[in-house]
């Protein structure tokens, strides 16, 4: 959904997120307080949005799983290494969110896309300049979004 519609259905999300988290107690509370915080101030807003942006979840934890290795190499790490190198992670993740936080880098820059979902991608590309377009309802759109991914991965 465009960035628009997010902040229009925001006082939406928090309201939920208030009620979900009104009676809870102990961690739990403490879970509701911290996400409101971190996620739901206005300037976070930007960040939900993945509109247009072709996000594989699984394809980017097991890239991240994959440079972690790497970085580990074929040694098994003891606890001060291993979390030096989170650290390290961390401070290249936060410097990573800030460019793309500032535009000066988007998500899209940041993928690497084989044949097969770079194909996908630019089908639901052409769907979603429909639905901007005007020429498909919200309805339509997801439908057809729905339609080109697999049942597997569609429930």
């Amino acid at each position: 959904m465009p960035l628009s519609n997010i902040v229009r259905v925001s006082r939406h999300i928090t309201y939920v997120v208030e009620l979900l988290g009104r009676d809870a107690t102990g961690s739990i509370a403490a879970l509701f307080s911290s996400f409101r915080v971190e996620w739901m101030p206005p300037d976070r807003l930007p960040m939900w949005n993945v509109y247009n942006v072709n996000i594989r979840t699984n394809n980017d934890l097991e890239s991240w799983h994959f440079k972690m290795n790497r970085l580990a190499g074929k040694r098994h790490f003891g606890f001060y290494e291993l979390l030096q190198l989170l650290i390290d992670e961390q401070g290249s993740t936060e410097t990573l969110n800030q460019q793309v936080t500032s535009g000066r880098v988007t998500a899209s820059d940041l993928h690497i896309k084989n044949k097969k979902y770079e194909e996908l991608q630019q089908r639901i590309t052409a769907l979603t300049a429909e639905y901007d377009g005007g020429t498909r309802t919200l309805q339509q759109f997801l439908r057809a979004v729905a339609y080109l991914v697999p049942e597997g991965e569609n429930s």
